[in-house]
């Protein structure tokens, strides 16, 4: 499904949260484990600009045609609604990585990690992608072929969702007062 059509759904529907689950194979080199993406312009390691490089990316903005604003506009209201959406997606991948510990997950040496993927550029939305583990290593490749293990996967990925749920609520009505 084409990186836009993801947002596009997410927003249409009304979504709190935009999850993107991922398991990507890497042509050179060893990854091995889960981890969790947000948002960066500069990636945290030569693998997440390697991954984020091989994506399509898009800049989205909630209906906005940023094709007919200015550069510098466009930045800029971009730039306004991540001050908010941000730092929640921050929050969002540190609740979904505890959550996969809780079930016994095995994560990447490096599990919260920054790149540029275009997936998580809706200013609007708190996003994370989440890659599951890697199709080129044997190991998490027998891993997504199993069925327990998608299943307890999908229990640490809803524990964290939902812990973030409660705190972002929490928040909210923090700020609103």
């Amino acid at each position: 499904m084409p990186l836009q059509a993801r947002v596009a759904i997410a927003r249409a529907a009304g979504a709190a949260v935009l999850l993107s689950l991922h398991a990507d194979a890497l042509p050179e080199g060893r990854a091995r484990g889960s981890s969790v993406y947000t948002l960066s312009s500069e990636a945290s390691d030569a693998s997440a600009a390697l991954l984020a490089k091989s994506h399509d990316e898009a800049d989205l903005l909630a209906g906005v045609d940023l094709d007919e604003a200015g550069d510098l506009l466009a930045g800029v209201l971009m730039d306004l609604a991540r001050t908010e959406t941000d730092p929640r997606s921050e929050r969002l991948a540190g609740h979904l990585l505890r959550g996969l510990e809780t079930v016994g997950a095995r994560l990447h040496r490096r599990a919260h990690r920054r790149a540029g993927f275009g997936v998580l550029r809706a200013p609007d939305i708190p996003s994370a992608l989440l890659e599951l583990g890697f199709l080129s290593e044997a190991r998490d490749l027998e891993n997504l072929l199993d069925p327990d293990w998608r299943a307890a996967m999908a229990q640490g990925i809803r524990a964290g969702l939902e812990a973030w749920a409660d705190e972002d609520a929490a928040l909210a009505r923090l700020l609103r007062r």
